[in-house]
Order: structure tokens, then C-alpha cells, then sequence
């Protein structure tokens, strides 16, 4: 959709500006129509690669923890989604209690809180 908005744009814009032999203005359009599907393929990859790169992170930590098990400690590692990072919990091993979290949990909100205004600020869309 956006790809034709922008193409009924560049082509009233090539209408307005009077660009010559009526080809100039249809050749202009296309190119950049294609310029406009090249950049949406490039997110959507992008898109792919951080999803996969989360996945892997979660399997990471998943064999982490695996591994920690036999040696009966305390540490247990996890993946935020919220902030994209990942952190390490401290655990009572008598009663399965967490003890304390690197990074904590107030510097992992105020993390995700940040990245969510810097978001708005720079947000391409708005």
C-alpha cells in the first residue's frame, strides 16, 4: 500500500514540476518504487535476523542453565525481550528464592523505558 501512495506522490509531484516527455516522469516513479520495495526487503530481513538472533540467545540460555544444574549452584541465566539483553539471577537453592538479578530489576525497566522513548524521538513512521 505504501508503495503505491508513494507512486501516485511521485507521480503528482512529476505532473506539477512539468518534467518534460511524459516517459521522464513514469521512469523516475519506477525507480523510485523500486528503491522504496528495495528498503521494505532490507527491514523485513533485518526483522528476520533479530528474531533469529533472540531465538538463539533463549537457546544459549536454556543450555547455560542445563549445564549450571549438575553443579547444584545458585546462578540461573535468562534472556529479557523487553530490552533485548541478558541477565543472571542469583538463586537460594533451599528455597528456590531469588536473591538478587544482574542487572536488576529497576536498571532492566529503566532500560526498556529508554529504548521505548528513544523509539518515539526517533521513530521513522511519525
Amino acid at each position: 500500500m505504501e508503495i503505491f501512495n508513494a507512486m501516485r506522490t511521485q507521480q503528482s509531484q512529476s505532473a506539477i514540476q512539468g518534467a518534460g516527455s511524459p516517459h521522464h516522469g513514469v521512469s523516475q516513479t519506477h525507480k523510485s518504487v523500486q528503491q522504496m520495495a528495495k528498503e521494505e526487503v532490507k527491514e523485513t530481513e533485518q526483522k528476520a535476523d533479530t528474531e533469529k538472533l533472540k531465538k538463539q540467545l533463549q537457546e544459549i540460555t536454556d543450555r547455560l542453565n542445563k549445564e549450571m544444574n549438575p553443579l547444584k549452584t545458585s546462578i540461573r541465566f535468562g534472556f529479557d525481550d523487553k530490552i533485548e539483553e541478558l541477565y543472571i539471577s542469583v538463586i537460594d537453592t533451599s528455597n528456590n528464592q531469588e536473591i538478587r538479578k544482574i542487572p536488576s530489576e529497576e536498571a532492566m525497566r529503566l532500560a526498556a523505558k529508554m529504548r521505548e522513548l528513544v523509539g518515539m524521538i526517533f521513530d521513522k513512521k511519525g
